[in-house]
């Protein structure tokens, strides 16, 4: 649990401490299949004790956190927050944020600028959804094998084994399509507590353990200690990567707490680290939302002496918890088992967990029911407004024109900060941008169908999309005829193959994507990309100069049907000013031009399209950061007009007025 705690607080320190979770996962399966194998062999195991016990032990504390995280985002948190927040904590209550995560698309390797204070409750979720489906498949096993006369731990392990590889292999399978959805899936985790059931199996009937106890144990800790310090966010995990903490957290298993010379024993024996154990727990289920919402209850940025009062404040909660909370629905008495109290009923239990998830629900509904009915009538208002290029110093015109325009804001803002993630400006079904997980290219057009009007096409990842509201309007009023071809996290570049994941299915986009656009004999194509983003983030300056070779491969390509490339410069991002998300910060507090904005010398990322246009030498670059930007400061909103829609998306809405903007600058190029 520390090395989860300590990756979301200090991630750049331990950028593979997620793999706690895994370590976690093996000791659940282990601890819980010898409970339950043992109790099966002594005919003494039946579900709905198996299932009261889990509930006396996880849920009285689980639900109390959720309900003070909830209570917590009404009182501090913005409305922005309690949509996402409201969905998020009524899928906890019932034990299935993993999929409300995975079927959201939330990315969990970039946790740290996340704003759902129960999103760790990911894991909590996997391991009961474990300790529904596990016990019965034991509890099948076992009659399986008593029905035919076999060794019951033997079919066990068969059966188990069988699930381990199968899991595994779709564990492998799935990070590599979609890594961001196989972290949450229940389904590439099952290998990890399988893992530790067949440990349990093994360890069961195996000898006594000698003097290898100790080096075994050493080695397991190093591997998990490895994984922690070397894996990334960008490492392909789960995947067969997990097969390092999973098997190193195995060997500590095995060793047994064997003692020796320079056995690590008594370090585990040690008062504060037994201490931690018994309130691991509850410090996993109270770190996160502490992360998250004390920040906001305070005004105060998450620094370094934040981050350190929220440790502080998460070990006396944990103890509190513990203390008050955990023992007290978990025992009968100081210093007993863990014994369900004779005196409540098992009917009593499951009707007092189910009154507590109901409860938790109602209070992270209600905020979700009013922040949606906001949503609505938000929705309703942008929807309302007339064509944005005729209203005076409206968005990219008030900085076009800031003396004149000065005296003429309204102080309303569009669209609304609740509404803004929304404001993609491709409402089409299916959208015309590829997912990340896709390689089909979809082509939408636009404008003209004269065969003989100029063909335009717009090309690359999201940040070409963003451009899209302006290009469209622009290819009605000028008669052309506008083809996109986009895909998310994927800029027109020739990226060799060999790669996993995101990086084969880019390659695959890509080819499809260049050959049709050289088919296509455009006149004029438009390129644009995320700064430093092809395939990857380029971080060195040798990466960057791949990256400059790969786009100017391609361009020649496309240049060689004909076509003029035009290239528009990535906009200025907030999150590399370290605003992680622009319409939260506007929401969260009335200084918004002040706390919201940033300088252009901190929001420009170096963007590799604009050195592979000079290496090219017949590449226009179109730049318009003055029109995101004053001499040196950038602003969130601009002549009424949500600038961004994230931390690094421009809103359509302020795109659609930057249209004229872009149309001169466009002349500019092809007349050049």
């Amino acid at each position: 649990m520390l090395l989860v705690v300590l990756y979301h607080l200090w991630p750049a320190y331990l950028r593979g401490g997620y793999v706690g979770v895994d370590v976690f996962f093996v000791i659940s399966g282990y601890l819980i299949s010898a409970h339950v194998i043992r109790s099966l062999e002594r005919g003494r195991f039946t579900l709905s004790d198996f299932y009261a016990r889990r509930i006396r032990r996880l849920l009285p504390a689980s639900l109390t956190v959720l309900l003070a995280a909830g209570i917590a985002t009404l009182v501090w948190a913005p409305q922005l927050h309690w949509i996402d927040t409201g969905k998020n904590i009524v899928a906890s209550a019932f034990y299935v944020e993993n999929w409300s995560l995975l079927f959201n698309a939330v990315d969990y390797l970039g946790a740290s600028a996340d704003v759902i204070p129960s999103q760790h409750f990911w894991s909590l979720s996997v391991e009961e959804q474990f300790y529904l489906v596990w016990p019965v498949f034991l509890l099948l096993g076992c009659t399986l094998a008593a029905r035919r006369g076999w060794p019951v731990r033997r079919v066990l392990a068969v059966l188990v084994g069988i699930v381990v590889v199968v899991s595994l292999a779709y564990s492998a399978v799935s990070t590599a399509v979609d890594q961001a959805s196989a972290y949450f899936n229940t389904g590439t985790r099952v290998w990890e507590f399988g893992a530790g059931t067949l440990l349990a199996i093994w360890l069961a009937k195996a000898p006594k353990v000698g003097a290898w106890g100790v080096p075994v144990t050493w080695l397991g800790l190093a591997a998990i200690l490895a994984a922690a310090l070397t894996y990334t966010d960008a490492s392909a995990f789960p995947g067969y990567l997990a097969l390092v903490p999973v098997l190193g957290t195995a060997m500590v298993i095995a060793g047994r707490g064997r003692r020796g010379p320079a056995s690590p024993a008594p370090l585990f024996a040690l008062r504060p680290v037994q201490f931690l154990g018994d309130i691991s727990y509850s410090v996993y289920l109270w770190h996160w939302p502490l992360i998250v919402l004390l920040p906001l209850g305070l005004g105060l940025p998450l620094s370094n002496p934040l981050k350190a009062l929220i440790l502080v404040v998460t070990l006396v909660l944990a103890w509190a918890s513990k203390r008050f909370i955990e023992d007290p629905f978990r025992i009968d008495r100081p210093g007993t088992a863990d014994k369900p109290k004779k005196a409540v009923s098992r009917r009593r239990i499951f009707t007092l967990a189910a009154a507590g998830m109901v409860l938790v629900s109602v209070v992270g509904g209600a905020g979700w029911a009013v922040s949606s009915a906001k949503a609505s009538q938000a929705q309703a208002v942008l929807d309302a407004l007339p064509d944005p290029l005729t209203v005076p110093c409206f968005g990219a015109a008030a900085l076009a024109d800031p003396v004149k325009c000065a005296q003429q804001g309204t102080g309303a803002i569009y669209p609304d900060p609740i509404v803004a993630a929304l404001d993609t400006g491709d409402r089409r079904d299916p959208p015309c941008q590829q997912s990340s997980s896709g390689t089909e290219v979809i082509v939408c057009s636009f404008g003209s169908k004269d065969p003989a009007a100029p063909r335009y096409a717009l090309v690359g990842d999201s940040h070409a999309a963003q451009w899209m509201s302006a290009m469209r309007v622009l290819a009605l009023r000028n008669g052309w005829h506008l083809d996109t071809y986009l895909r998310s996290g994927c800029g027109l570049s020739t990226i060799p193959a060999g790669g996993l994941g995101v990086v084969s299915r880019c390659v695959e986009w890509n080819d499809q994507a260049l050959q049709q656009l050289v088919d296509g004999h455009y006149d004029v194509v438009v390129v644009s990309m995320r700064s430093s983003i092809v395939g990857g983030a380029a971080k060195t300056d040798a990466d960057l100069a791949r990256n400059v070779s790969e786009i100017d491969t391609s361009w020649r390509a496309v240049q060689s049907s004909g076509a003029r490339i035009v290239a528009i410069r990535d906009t200025p991002q907030p999150v590399s000013a370290g605003i992680p998300d622009a319409p939260r910060c506007v929401a969260g507090t009335p200084d918004y031009l002040i706390a919201c904005s940033f300088t252009r010398a901190k929001g420009l990322v170096p963007d590799p399209e604009v050195e592979a246009a000079r290496v090219n030498g017949n590449v226009a670059v179109l730049d318009l950061t003055d029109r995101f930007c004053s001499r040196d400061t950038c602003a969130p909103v601009i002549g009424d007009v949500l600038v961004y829609r994230d931390g690094h998306h421009v809103s359509a809405l302020y795109i659609t007025t930057l249209a004229p903007f872009l149309d001169e600058a466009l002349a500019d190029a092809l007349a050049g």
